[in-house]
């Protein structure tokens, strides 16, 4: 092959390639789109931060540099305004632009990879790029880098295009591309340096230099598209610069004294993303894997050294390494290398290696007669590479419970909780989100913790003007409030927004865990307390004037569940534990003894004439023809039981529920 040709079998004409490359389209949608809001669970603060932008910008606003969240560049932000516009405040509208722009990657890949090589090369590199589990993994998170590999590609198949064919419009539209990509991801400010580096190589040692005019042309349109933004870097450096800068190499905070010992060991770490050990964040890709598996890695090397190898006399195989090479720059001179968002330049480029292996494979067989294999081969290679890529993404990395906590799915089940309660916002059901429903008479109390710096909670309720702070914040009138508390401070406030009487219910939110955090924790407890219209009966009364209004048993999957209402008729000065006592030929098979509200709504806290709701779970079925189930209270301290009052006086210790 010598960079242009079409290999010893070439396609059998460009319409069949045409039909390759849609179905390869299509299959890249597909597994970028599949349960796109499921898939990472949650939605990351840094995707949410992304999304109260977008909206901004449909409120009117419309900066060329978002100089919030360290500085974040334009292009992919005003896409995703467009995504919020038609399905509003969703986790899909969020990702949908990042995976619309992940599946273009891919028929842009294949005309990069045509232009430097050819068409077998294109579509073997646009297979690697629809399926490999770190350029899905892009295409499915909320975040800006995504956009580079597209614009770049395009960037190189029009330079190229123009370059090779000597077309009039390409090098302009290729320069206008690569100087747009600017507009992409941070990273994209190194492609300036790839672009002049290739120039130079070919310049001084390789034997296809530019044509006469070729680079003036190619300069002249990147500048023209990228001065703005150039300028708006100038007036604003500080801003520009902040998020490199807090991450470099150079800062003593992140070399610890060592920058050259830094440097070596992110040389290293960053060569061998490609075939050992990848980026470990969960967010970024599935957790230290690599871009390419071990199988598809062979081809990854022998691409390589044969573009090593061709590099002098064929530009395309130059113009890979050095681009390669220097995309590998940005997170090579940063923190966490390798960072798979920092080295997203080298992307859809370095797929072109193994791509460039399979077709000298291919080449080989056909030259000593092996017309069998030709093709079966290096498909079984490919199709070995897509199902694996497959099972790591969506089996392995998605179906980990702890994905949860990196993508702050804890933000999303609060958000939920409040926009169902208010009837407004996103449910946690579909793309889009509905239209809305407000039930009147109610209001929200959050922790200020809960709503403070809570990116994603902030983003996805819909009807913030419901919303108050707990002790900052007065009291709203309402006929029924949710409150959700952070349980790990004093939670008393809580009673004090509730209406009276109430009938309260108390549950607990979902678990959180930060990046640092070994273990993790309760993020919060829910009260719902909605206005008593009517006063409940008594069924029974025990001590200290605690009556029981009623009760309720359901069966749950090897589970039972016991739904106790009480009511006191004065103020406790005790907190009092209530137990639930599942009894099976006489002898206790299932208990559960707590605080009232799940363990977080004390006898203390309860005001006369409320109705608490109180839930209690046994880890065995409930069998109401032989079981017997058994309530009461008693003071933990002093063990001592509160009696069920009888008119005669003081009963039994316990109340069986019949």
């Amino acid at each position: 092959m010598n960079g242009r040709g079409e290999g010893v079998f070439p396609l059998r004409g460009r319409r069949l390639t045409w039909a390759v490359l849609a179905a390869l389209t299509l299959f890249s949608a597909v597994v970028r789109f599949y349960r796109l809001g499921v898939i990472p669970p949650g939605l990351y603060h840094d995707e949410a931060f992304n999304g109260l932008d977008a909206s901004r910008i449909l409120e009117g606003e419309c900066p060329l540099f978002f100089a919030a969240n360290n500085g974040r560049e334009p292009f992919f932000l005003y896409g995703m305004a467009l995504s919020l516009a038609l399905l509003g405040r969703t986790p899909f509208a969020v990702r949908a632009v990042a995976a619309l722009l992940g599946t273009l990657t891919t028929p842009a890949t294949f005309l990069m990879a045509e232009a430097l090589f050819d068409r077998r090369v294109g579509l073997w590199s646009a297979c690697l790029m629809a399926f490999a589990p770190w350029p899905v993994n892009l295409g499915r998170i909320g975040l800006r880098a995504v956009s580079m590999p597209l614009v770049a590609a395009l960037g190189v198949w029009a330079w190229w295009k123009g370059h090779r064919d000597g077309t009039a419009w390409a090098l302009p539209l290729g320069g206008a591309l690569l100087g747009f990509s600017l507009y992409t991801y941070t990273a994209a400010r190194f492609v300036p340096v790839a672009v002049a580096l290739y120039v130079l190589f070919q310049m001084v040692v390789g034997r296809e230099p530019p044509r006469r005019g070729e680079v003036g042309r190619l300069t002249l349109a990147a500048l023209l598209t990228a001065m703005p933004l150039f300028v708006y870097g100038v007036t604003h450096w500080d801003t520009f610069v902040e998020r490199p800068a807090q991450v470099s190499v150079f800062n003593t905070a992140i070399n610890h004294g060592d920058l050259w010992g830094t440097l070596a060991h992110n040389v290293v770490r960053a060569g061998g993303l490609f075939t050992f050990r990848g980026d470990s964040i969960p967010r970024h890709n599935v957790p230290s894997r690599p871009l390419f598996d071990p199988l598809m890695s062979v081809f990854f090397y022998l691409g390589v050294l044969l573009c090593l190898v061709r590099a002098k006399r064929d530009g395309a195989s130059a113009l890979v390494l050095v681009w390669t090479g220097v995309m590998l720059l940005p997170t090579i001179l940063a923190e966490d290398c390798p960072h798979f968002l920092r080295a997203v330049g080298v992307l859809p480029m370095a797929t072109t290696f193994p791509a460039l292996g399979l077709e000298w494979m291919q080449q080989r067989l056909g030259r000593i007669g092996r017309r069998s294999v030709v093709g079966l081969l290096p498909a079984t290679v490919m199709a070995v590479s897509v199902l694996w890529g497959g099972y790591d993404y969506f089996v392995r990395h998605g179906g980990n419970p702890d994905l949860a906590y990196a993508f702050e799915a804890d933000q999303v089940q609060e958000a939920v909780e409040i926009n169902r309660f208010l009837g407004s916002g996103w449910q946690g059901k579909g793309i889009r989100e509905p239209s809305p429903r407000p039930v009147a008479g109610r209001h929200v109390y959050l922790g200020p913790r809960l709503w403070e710096d809570r990116l994603t909670v902030n983003f996805l309720v819909a009807a913030p003007d419901k919303v108050s702070i707990l002790g900052r914040d007065p009291p709203s009138p309402a006929d029924e409030v949710l409150v959700l508390a952070w349980p790990h401070g004093d939670m008393r406030g809580v009673c004090e927004v509730f209406p009276h009487p109430a009938r309260i219910e108390v549950w607990r939110g979902p678990l959180e865990r930060g990046d640092l955090d070994s273990e993790p924790r309760l993020l919060y407890v829910a009260f719902r307390a909605g206005q008593v219209r009517e006063v409940s009966e008594v069924m029974a009364r025990f001590e200290e004037e605690i009556e029981l209004l009623g009760w309720r048993v359901s069966d749950l999957p090897g589970k039972t569940r016991v739904e106790l209402r009480w009511r006191v008729a004065r103020s406790q000065t005790t907190d009092y534990t209530v137990f639930v006592h599942l009894v099976s030929d006489g002898r206790v098979i299932a208990q559960d003894d707590s605080w009232p509200g799940m363990g977080f709504f004390p006898t203390t806290w309860w005001r006369p004439g409320d109705e608490v709701v109180d839930v209690h779970y046994l880890d065995v079925p409930y069998d109401a023809r032989q079981d017997r189930l058994f309530v009461g209270w008693y003071e933990l301290g002093s063990m001592r039981n509160l009696r069920v009052q009888r008119r005669g006086g003081p009963g039994e210790e316990r109340l069986e529920l019949r």
